[in-house]
């Protein structure tokens, strides 16, 4: 009896991996070039976008230290990192999220490199550190055939809107993508939760068409030139 425990442990250590990587390969497929679609727009099904991150309700201490800042100085006009709450409804956003198998990582690349950088979600695992980052520490499940992802520790230069809304040390993000309309949209609702600075969870909802081009050069020159140079958005 001892022999075939012992058998059968070994069987499923050695399947474990494997069956982990099968049910990564058995999730929905993301990968590919996505355009955010125009907050206006009216999708298959009649979904459309909802929310903004100019829309969050602050506390009182929060909504002073919003009312402070000099907004000339948001790293938007910068081109510096913008942070994930705010980079997921930019206008005119474009993400690639790269394929994976059973490496345990989703990688998602921003066009405007600049204001968005690039992001890193670790599957199946908890949060390995909070040292604070621009677009925070990322870790990511499957429910069925939505990606959970939620996100934690993010620095102090990032701000929750374009109207200087800070944010604290227990800011959490958490973000929903699933496929819809037969795959031809990637939909995000996107949650943000701060109980130090917001008077109750805020979330909105965006969309995102699948798209045929491949991700193109990007130079970022807001504000830091007085001239546009030509070709160069």
């Amino acid at each position: 009896m001892k022999t075939v425990v012992g058998f059968l442990m070994a069987v499923a250590l050695l399947a474990g991996p494997n069956l982990l990587a099968q049910s990564r390969r058995a999730a929905p497929d993301f990968t590919g070039v996505y355009d955010l679609v125009p907050g206006n727009d009216v999708l298959p099904g009649r979904l459309r976008s909802d929310g903004s991150p100019e829309a969050l309700e602050l506390l009182p201490d929060a909504a002073a230290v919003a009312k402070s800042r000099d907004l000339s100085l948001d790293t938007a006009k910068d081109c510096q990192v913008i942070g994930t709450f705010r980079m997921m409804a930019h206008e005119g956003n474009r993400i690639d999220i790269l394929p994976w198998l059973d490496n345990g990582r989703v990688i998602m690349m921003f066009e405007d490199h600049m204001l968005g950088h690039w992001r890193e979600i670790v599957l199946d695992k908890a949060h390995d550190s909070t040292e604070p980052l621009w677009m925070g520490n990322s870790v990511g499940r499957f429910e069925g055939d939505t990606l959970v992802v939620e996100t934690i520790g993010f620095n102090e230069h990032i701000w929750l809107n374009s109207l200087g809304a800070p944010h604290s040390d227990v800011l959490k993000l958490t973000e929903r993508y699933r496929l819809v309309a037969g795959g031809e949209y990637l939909e995000l609702r996107m949650t943000a939760d701060d109980s130090k600075v917001l008077k109750r969870p805020y979330t909105y909802t965006r969309y995102y068409k699948r798209s045929q081009r491949e991700m193109q050069e990007y130079v970022c020159m807001d504000g830091l030139i007085d001239e546009a140079i030509p070709a160069i958005r």
